[in-house]
């Protein structure tokens, strides 16, 4: 497995969030397979007002949810908060219900985590649930098209693989890709093996098959299932990643 520990957190400051955009990505993917918060269910909601919501600076002034978060529906750019299409893209190439967006979408509304900048309930009650139905109506369909070509490179944008991997050695939700090819790594069942082809192709066709210590099964598994890239993709993503030195 290359994804997996379970992140601490959902919501950042500035820089500090964007370099840990993976684990908010990890957190929705992990609220997706245990169930949302305590908050109650979405129920509805009107997503022309949530829209209008979601743009207008008069919710929380002198900024909206546009000034801290990236939307291509609203024409939002902000750079705060995580981009929300990219957050969303995986989940919708799997067809999770809209539904389940919503509610997780409404949790971080009501929820967002503590020190992150973002107040809980920036909007309440009928508010909350129009902007939670009108992101999730619309959130990640701009860059949602499932690629089946291209490089290895495009293929790491494209499924996602940047929200728990990053190329410069920082640490994320998963292992980081620099200098991982031909590299000892040391399981969860105490073997140690070296990361080469063979391993990173089975790690990206069946990532439950070798848990990597530290890390917990099923995480990148609910975003890219066993055999949903292709071998030719696999392949074109090992060859990316051993040029990750």
């Amino acid at each position: 497995m290359i994804a997996g520990q379970r992140p601490p957190g959902i919501a950042g400051r500035g820089t500090e969030l964007r370099a840990h955009s993976g684990a908010f990505f990890a957190a929705l993917i992990l609220a997706f397979a245990t169930g949302c918060g305590t908050g109650g269910p979405a129920s509805g909601g009107s997503t022309s007002h949530g829209r209008q919501l979601f743009t207008s600076s008069t919710v929380y002034k002198p900024v909206g949810c546009g000034s801290c978060h990236t939307l291509a529906d609203a024409g939002a750019t902000g750079a705060i908060g995580p981009n929300l299409d990219h957050a969303f893209e995986a989940v919708r190439m799997q067809h999770f219900k809209e539904s389940t967006i919503r509610n997780v979408v409404l949790d971080q509304i009501r929820y967002p985590t503590k020190g992150s900048g973002m107040p809980g309930n920036l909007v309440k009650g009928q508010d909350a649930q129009d902007v939670a139905a009108y992101v999730a109506s619309v959130v990640g369909k701009a860059t949602a098209v499932k690629r089946t070509g291209g490089t290895g490179k495009d293929l790491f944008a494209s499924l996602g693989c940047q929200s728990c991997h990053t190329l410069d050695g920082t640490k994320a939700t998963g292992p980081t890709f620099k200098a991982l090819f031909g590299s000892k790594v040391k399981l969860a069942n105490g073997q140690t093996v070296t990361a080469d082809e063979a391993y990173l192709l089975e790690s990206i066709l069946d990532p439950d098959k070798q848990i990597v210590q530290g890390y917990q099964p099923g995480v990148m598994s609910a975003v890219i299932k066993p055999h949903q890239v292709s071998m030719a993709n696999a392949k074109k993503l090992v060859a990316f990643i051993k040029q990750i030195r």
